[in-house]
């Protein structure tokens, strides 16, 4: 945003400086999920902290601080405070040191993104490292939360539908890759071009295929993604179908149109509801058989709407009937490699879930159908009863609370405790905390230390340092160590 930086936040935080103890010098804060609103889904994968810093601690703040000047920034944000608190009510001096200073100058340590943590367990540890900034340390909150719980829940979303295509290609599949078997088709739907690009960013940590095209470059920007990841199909929409139809009259014309002249050598999906789409897929189909078996690809036929369970378990058998295939060493059958199908409406957890058992029982391999999961289910998690939890910050309770202080020698911890919260939403840590595995190699958080902790005593690493990345980390180490780990 064309914003000074000192702006990114809620109001209240202009004037948290002035309200702390006098003489503060150290702040010690703790980014942590606290609660699953979920009862399936109690643990969370911790991811997006990397690219966070590089676009707002780096990149925002100096060009939208600290490489302006200071008359420009004092401008700006007096006018804006002027408006919001009230003249006189909030202090500069804080911003006019910092612009001096010509830095963040923050510590952040974190666990290795990637991670799937449980509740209770602190992500980010966050300290200043000059004893004039100690508010800055809780003054990023707001832009740390807002930007931040989203790429985990996302990335949390595609795990889940990761672990439930694994299962069935485990055990129906001969030689197909789960990372294949679905699709992010949740641009459209997501709240703004930034917050697809982190769904879709999220999503490519369990899969390999996105049809948001600005996700490609910003894992490659952010995490050094250089593999071929983010794949997707070319594939018509309903406009292409309905203009078509328009001026041939029919929809074969198109199919084999597409069969033989704009694809000859390509695979494509091919939207097919437009109309009637048991008439394509029992008609059509058929007519269009010997382009199709003479293709160099494979046509995924697409239906849209309906009820996707019915519609995906009749389509496939009339494919095997028409079509044929094969049975794998599993002793599953598999279609044609010519002919297959995608749904990309309504493929929720549960109803994809649903038609993997129910091909299982008819003894079709997983890898039949492929799936592309749009924004809604970025923004669900589905429980056994087939209720399901909107995601939002509140899902996993996540919150930033300071838990240690200092005034220079004196040390002092920090908490909250209320006594009307009885579900202990609310209770925070107290003092410094490790963050270390136990002998079941899951990690706990121990709290009450009346000091900051080094590197090497937990599993909190410094991450960012004064300005700079301190540790950089691969998409393909990140992906390797969540595909190590189930939630």
């Amino acid at each position: 945003m064309n914003i000074t930086s000192m702006l990114l936040s809620d109001a209240y935080k202009q004037v948290h400086d002035r309200q702390y103890s006098r003489g503060l010098t150290k702040l010690v804060s703790y980014w942590t999920p606290r609660k699953a609103m979920s009862k399936k889904y109690d643990r969370m994968v911790f991811f997006g902290l990397q690219a966070f810093i590089q676009d707002y601690l780096i990149d925002d703040f100096n060009k939208n601080f600290f490489k302006k000047s200071l008359d420009e920034v004092l401008t700006e944000y007096r006018d804006i405070l002027n408006t919001s608190l009230g003249e006189g009510n909030y202090d500069t001096e804080k911003i006019i040191d910092l612009h001096e200073l010509g830095f963040l100058p923050l510590k952040i340590r974190a666990l290795p993104e990637g991670t799937i943590v449980n509740m209770g367990i602190p992500c980010i540890e966050i300290t200043n490292t000059e004893p004039k900034f100690a508010w800055l340390v809780q003054f990023i909150e707001c832009l740390l939360q807002t930007e931040l719980w989203s790429s985990c829940a996302y990335a949390t979303v595609g795990k889940i539908y990761n672990e439930l295509a694994t299962k069935y290609y485990d055990k129906t599949v001969e030689n197909g890759d789960p990372y294949m078997s679905m699709c992010d088709f949740g641009m459209r739907g997501m709240s703004c071009l930034e917050d697809s690009v982190r769904t879709s960013a999220s999503w490519l940590l369990s899969f390999d295929k996105t049809s948001t095209l600005p996700a490609i470059k910003y894992i490659r920007d952010h995490y050094e993604a250089w593999d071929d990841i983010g794949k997707c199909a070319i594939s018509t929409e309903h406009s292409v179908m309905a203009s078509n139809y328009a001026v041939d009259g029919d929809e074969i014309t198109f199919v084999k149109r597409m069969l033989t002249e704009l694809y000859p050598h390509a695979s494509f999906s091919m939207v097919s509801d437009t109309y009637d789409y048991w008439n394509l897929v029992k008609n059509i189909l058929p007519k269009c058989k010997k382009e199709i078996m003479e293709h160099d690809g494979k046509m995924l036929i697409r239906p849209d709407s309906g009820d996707i369970v019915e519609i995906t378990i009749k389509t496939i058998k009339f494919l095997w009937d028409e079509f044929g295939g094969t049975v794998n060493a599993k002793g599953y059958k598999v279609l044609d490699p010519h002919i297959g199908l995608i749904y990309g409406d309504g493929c929720t957890v549960n109803k994809v879930e649903e038609i993997y058992e129910n091909l299982e029982k008819l003894g079709f391999a997983a890898n039949n159908v492929a799936f592309g999961v749009g924004a809604f289910c970025f923004h669900a998690l589905f429980e056994d009863d087939n209720k399901f939890v909107i995601l939002t910050r509140d899902t996993w309770g996540i919150a930033m609370k300071a838990t240690h202080g200092e005034i220079g020698d004196f040390k002092f911890p920090i908490y909250k405790d209320p006594k009307t919260d009885t579900s202990k939403l609310k209770k925070s840590h107290k003092g410094c905390c490790k963050v270390i595995r136990d002998d079941y190699d899951e990690l706990i958080c121990i709290d009450g230390y009346d000091e900051f902790l080094s590197d090497e005593d937990t599993e909190l690493k410094t991450v960012f340092l004064n300005g700079c990345v301190w540790e950089f980390e691969s998409f393909d180490r990140i992906r390797e160590r969540l595909r190590g780990q189930k939630l």
